[in-house]
């Protein structure tokens, strides 16, 4: 199996996941606090698709447009980077609904896979230094890392949410 093929295949799971996640949740527990202090837990849920979403922007930028990456730590220091994150990701999660999430989700997946599929394989080692913004995604990242982390930001999610369901 290639390197390309792993990672769609990863990418496809969590699609699979994040689906069965939504359809465990009822509808109800959607405003419940969710462990992230920002956000409740049909918050997380649409912030979830966010990472695919803009996963095209950060491919971009790791496959050659470094000029403009080394303006953004300067233009968005980590405290500006995070307070847009949780006003963005709570604006955006306005009319939620179980299928407004599932179909965030499944387009920002769909965009994911169009990206993956035009990138040429021996360019998946290419890297850019990212900031401390994301622990998840920082330090010396490349587009197969990159990938990598749709699932790890689901999975860092995925916590959040099954703990604050089981503490309630």
């Amino acid at each position: 199996m290639t390197t390309r093929e792993s990672l769609q295949r990863e990418i496809e799971e969590t699609r699979e996941r994040f689906h069965r996640l939504l359809d465990s949740i009822p509808d109800s527990d959607f405003a419940k606090p969710s462990g992230n202090a920002a956000w409740n837990i049909g918050e997380v849920l649409y912030h979830m698709s966010i990472a695919p979403r803009f996963l095209i922007e950060d491919v971009k930028m790791i496959g050659g447009q470094r000029l403009v990456y080394r303006l953004i730590p300067i233009l968005f220091p980590k405290r500006l980077f995070d307070w847009l994150n949780a006003k963005l990701t709570r604006f955006g999660a306005r009319r939620l609904t179980r299928q407004f999430l599932a179909d965030e989700y499944d387009r920002a997946h769909r965009r994911t896979l169009e990206a993956l599929s035009q990138i040429p394989g021996e360019d998946l080692q290419k890297s850019l230094e990212y900031p401390d913004w994301d622990p998840l995604l920082s330090g010396t990242v490349t587009l197969e890392r990159l990938f990598h982390y749709v699932k790890a930001h689901f999975d860092s999610h995925e916590e959040q949410i099954r703990s604050a369901l089981e503490g309630t």
